[in-house]
């Protein structure tokens, strides 16, 4: 399959899931808010969902919501200078102004075609610094390595913060069948041993799989990525930039809490697991996470007594804030500035 056609179907795919995932909360929602105007004897003409998240867009606090690009602004300014430093420990020499518009282009491109934007992040730093395609590739992979333990580490950070919270959530969601089910459970983990033990004493024969082989290759360079920190020139200021980088990402979401009334009150422990429940949303392949993201965050705010009207009014007032105008803007930015700041033949390195 051409893979001009392989991007465009995935991006058919990818979008239409989004849109379906965010029609099927807006039709709950809509539902929800026809029996709330029901019981409070509003009449029928006068109960729009749109109206409501029409007023809820315009009663945000502006403030806040400049505060929010802002803090965008700074976790890529972090996030180019970490990648700078990769790129200077293989021996490349980069301009800071095509770090932070390469990055700036990757955000914007995933809006368009999910997962796209490290390509494209690889591509335009290739291009400006002439740097071969394959060496800035490979430092994004080490880049999403880092961010990957960073976002385990965020979970285990929040679990242990609000433990209570996330206690209730397991109890509620996942544990709440299980004495119907203990009989399945147990037939579930006898075989489950019976699996482990076969894999145990069979793995001369799997370790000869050409699949196993690649995936322990992929293991094994992911360990040498993480190692390879330490063979940075300043192996504690990646670290810091690393902190920076999920610092500024959590300032968003706090800046877009204190920007609605109904949200405001949330304090920074409850604010760092709804981050948790947001960012895992963003995991799912739809461009710019677009109805999983709204989807995980109505379930964390949810914990803390927000309703679903005001919670899917909240999402909203992020997700197009936070994710869509601040990409959007940054990102076309980018393609304007790059290439005037690049048309020079012969710039100095800095």
């Amino acid at each position: 399959m051409p893979r001009l056609l392989k991007q465009i179907l995935q991006f058919i795919l990818f979008l239409g899931l989004g849109l379906f995932i965010m029609w099927y909360i807006y039709h709950g929602q809509r539902d929800a808010y026809f029996l709330y105007c029901s019981s409070h004897e509003i009449p029928i003409e006068k109960c729009s969902l749109k109206d409501k998240l029409w007023k809820d867009f315009s009663s945000v606090n502006w403030f806040y919501i400049a505060l929010i690009f802002v803090a965008f602004s700074m976790s890529n300014v972090s996030r180019s200078l970490r990648w700078q430093m990769i790129l200077r420990s293989m021996g490349y020499k980069t301009r800071f102004v095509n770090a932070y518009g390469s990055v700036s282009i990757a955000y914007f491109a995933n809006l368009g075609l999910p997962r796209s934007g490290e390509f494209f992040r690889a591509s335009f730093m290739s291009k400006y610094e002439k740097i071969g395609l394959d060496k800035t590739l490979g430092t994004i992979v080490l880049d999403r390595m880092v961010d990957m333990v960073s976002m385990l580490g965020l979970i285990a950070l929040a679990m242990a913060i609000q433990w209570h919270i996330f206690k209730d959530f397991l109890g509620k969601y996942v544990f709440a069948s299980m004495n119907q089910k203990f009989s399945l459970l147990i037939i579930l983990g006898v075989a489950s041993l019976l699996i482990v033990l076969l894999i145990f004493f069979s793995r001369s024969i799997w370790r000869q799989w050409h699949f196993v082989r690649q995936v322990g290759i992929k293991l094994s360079g992911f360990v040498s990525g993480i190692r390879a920190i330490g063979s940075l020139d300043s192996p504690y200021l990646f670290l810091l930039h690393t902190a920076l980088v999920w610092f500024w990402y959590f300032m968003m979401l706090l800046f877009a809490l204190k920007a609605f009334d109904a949200t405001s009150h949330i304090g920074i422990s409850a604010a760092l697991l709804i981050y948790v429940f947001s960012a895992l949303g963003m995991v799912v392949p739809t461009p710019g996470g677009m109805g999983s993201y709204h989807y995980l965050m109505i379930l964390a705010l949810s914990f803390y007594g927000i309703n679903e009207l005001d919670a899917f009014s909240f999402a909203n007032i992020a997700f197009f804030s936070a994710q869509f105008a601040t990409n959007i803007l940054m990102g076309i930015a980018a393609l304007i500035y790059l290439p005037i700041v690049n048309s020079t033949t012969n710039r100095p390195s800095t």
